[in-house]
This record gives C-alpha cells, sequence and structure tokens, in this order.
C-alpha cells in the first residue's frame, strides 16, 4: 500500500500584510533549520543619485543578480527580517560621450545597522546612464556576490550515500514569473532542510515533488489562490500532498512574486520534509 498523507495549511487572509500573503505560515520554532537566515530575503532600494529610469534598472538589475546568488531579493516586497540594500552613484564625464559611474552600495540589516559597503565601477555611454537597460547590469554584478554572502547561511553538508533524491520539476498554473520563482524557492527550502535533490539528468530521485497553482478569477477585487504541493515515486504513486490557501488582491502575482515565492516555500518545506520522513520509515525492509 502506498503511504498518502495530506498536510494542509490554511492561511487566513486577514492576519497576513501583504504582499506576503504566505509569510506568517511558518515552521514551528523548534525546527530552524528550515528557515535559513537569507529567507529574510533583501530589499534593493531605488539608486539615489541616478537619473529615471536609471535609478529603477538599477535596483532591479541588482535584485536579479542577488537572485542570481540564490538569496531572495525585491525592489518592493519585504518582511519585518529584510535587508536594506541602497545605492548612491556619482558620476564623472569620461570623454567621447562616455560617462565614468562609481556605485556605493550599503546594505542594513532589519534593526538598521550597517553590515557592508561595497563599491563598484564602470564606464558607459551616456546614454545607457539616461535611458537605462540592460548595460547597467554590470554595475551589480560587481557587488552581488559579496552581498549575497553576507546573508547565506553556511552550506549544507555533503549528501551521505544511499540518501533519497527529491527532484522539484516546474510549477503549472502560477501567474506571473511564479513557475519558475516558486521551484526555485523550493528547492532552496529542500537544500536548507538537508535533504538531497536531483541536479544532473543522470541522477535518479527517489521523490518527484510537483506544485500547481489555482487561482480564482476575481471578485471583488480579491481572488483565491490555492498552491498544492504533490510527493510522488518516480512511477507515479503519490506519497503526500501539501497545501496552501489564501485570499489576495486581484492581479498582485501577475508579476514577479519576489520574497512571497520563499514565503510558500518555508511554509511547505517542513510538511514535506515530514513526508519523505514517514515515507521512509514505513518503507518495506529489504
Amino acid at each position: 500500500m502506498h503511504f498518502v498523507v495530506l498536510l494542509v495549511a490554511l492561511l487566513l487572509a486577514a492576519c497576513q500584510p501583504l504582499p506576503h500573503p504566505f509569510a506568517s505560515d511558518r515552521p514551528a520554532p523548534n525546527a530552524p533549520e528550515l528557515t535559513p537566515p537569507d529567507s529574510a530575503g533583501i530589499v534593493v532600494e531605488a539608486i539615489a543619485g541616478a537619473p529615471e529610469p536609471a535609478a529603477h534598472d538599477l535596483a532591479s538589475a541588482m535584485a536579479k543578480a542577488l537572485r542570481d546568488e540564490d538569496v531572495p531579493a525585491s525592489t518592493g516586497a519585504r518582511n519585518r527580517g529584510s535587508y536594506r540594500l541602497s545605492g548612491t552613484a556619482t558620476v564623472r564625464d569620461a570623454g567621447s560621450g562616455s560617462l565614468a559611474v562609481t556605485l556605493a552600495w550599503e546594505m542594513r540589516d532589519a534593526g538598521g545597522a550597517v553590515i557592508s559597503r561595497q563599491t563598484a565601477s564602470v564606464t558607459l555611454p551616456d546614454t545607457i546612464w539616461h535611458k537605462g537597460g540592460a548595460g547597467l547590469a554590470e554595475l551589480a554584478g560587481q557587488s552581488a556576490g559579496t552581498l549575497a554572502r553576507l546573508v547565506q547561511s553556511n552550506a549544507p553538508p555533503p549528501l551521505v550515500a544511499g540518501d533519497p533524491l527529491i527532484a522539484v520539476r516546474t510549477v503549472t498554473g502560477a501567474p506571473g514569473d511564479g513557475g519558475e520563482s516558486l521551484a526555485r524557492a523550493m528547492a532552496d527550502a529542500l537544500r536548507r532542510a538537508k535533504l538531497a535533490l536531483a541536479e544532473t539528468p543522470s541522477d535518479q530521485p527517489s521523490f518527484v515533488l510537483q506544485g500547481r497553482v489555482e487561482i480564482s478569477k476575481p471578485a471583488a477585487g480579491r481572488q483565491q489562490i490555492k498552491i498544492s504541493w504533490t510527493l510522488q515515486r518516480p512511477d507515479g504513486g503519490q506519497v503526500g500532498k501539501v497545501e496552501q490557501e489564501n485570499a489576495i488582491p486581484a492581479g498582485s502575482l501577475d508579476g514577479r512574486w519576489g520574497l512571497t515565492a520563499y514565503d510558500v516555500a518555508n511554509a511547505a518545506a517542513p510538511g514535506i520534509a515530514a513526508l519523505i520522513t514517514e515515507s521512509k520509515r514505513t518503507a518495506p525492509k529489504s
């Protein structure tokens, strides 16, 4: 017989300040390994001393560079534990229609204490500085790795031979960038929980995790969203399911999910870990 458990986390919208509808559905205090320090995320503020739209594009480029370093980052969404990253630009004429731009980054923790200052410089065409665009990414990329390491917890210990592997599939049905963001956030949450992931095509997973988002049509300015995480065996046999549900303002997740994806993943990961643990416990002895 297949071991099947249904774990349901129902979230009350009235208790959830948006844009983090799943932020308070957290693991129990006795499971700190399931809430990594960097789950607080980094909020990147608009760049002082830069013209619009460069100020906005630079902040967006830094947020993306931090996400590429596996740190949740956003230009808007935040929670009480979020780090705040601000930048101040200084510019001088480099001749031939180019500008020498220096960007001073300052990161503060949730209490306001400065934990890092980084400086990046690049020479770029005057038109890019005044019109924004992809050419600003280099300024962000120079500092993103160092800033990310400040908030990342220590890497998980080496995997033990024989540990079950979990394959995390792309989440279906999500609006905006939710499909990719939720899968990436869930993979990160499971790694921090010291669970082994199938990372390459040659890996043979013991479990497959599939996420699905269902969202209702707008009604009175609200939408109901349901996120289901189904844990299966590679042959399709269901092990169990974790579900999350909430009401959100209509359209609020149509774009970037930002830190909300990490709130969702951190809330669901303990249930998925419990399903795997129980499945191992009840597996027939060979």
